[in-house]
């Protein structure tokens, strides 16, 4: 499959709308302690473009959010082989492994997982793209 970057900022917009309405991204990284769905918004949002992934990136430490950053980078090297989409976004967003302070394991892992193939839902939905859908699961 292709990593459909329209889609994905379709999706996000969508999530922001319904889960935090006018809140800026600021306003809803403040609350990234506190608030899962904050806290998963985000990791899913970094993911929206090189650009936004790199800018944060480089604040991670100011901005507090390294253990994002470090979920993010783990899940998508964490067998990545399994769901192409992974080397498609690793690719896209030009990291590698190295750029994680510390490597995350067990439930943060699946929570990203599982945020991902929320995505990947409905860029079936949006697209009819069953097939290509099913081999990212596997």
């Amino acid at each position: 499959m292709q990593f459909d970057q329209e889609a994905f900022g379709e999706y996000l917009e969508q999530m922001w709308e319904h889960l935090f309405e006018t809140k800026t991204i600021s306003q809803i990284m403040a609350k990234i302690n506190t608030n899962h769905r904050a806290r998963r918004f985000l990791a899913m949002y970094l993911l929206k473009n090189r650009e936004t992934f790199h800018l944060y990136y480089q604040m991670r430490e100011e901005l507090g959010i390294g253990y994002i950053f470090d979920t993010i980078i783990s899940a998508l090297f964490h067998e990545r082989e399994k769901k192409p989409v992974k080397q498609e976004l690793i690719d896209l967003l030009q990291i590698n492994l190295g750029m994680a302070d510390q490597i995350i394991e067990g439930y943060a892992l699946r929570e990203f997982n599982k945020d991902l193939n929320s995505f990947l839902v409905y860029w079936r939905k949006r697209t009819g793209e069953w097939e290509q859908l099913h081999q990212s699961y596997e």
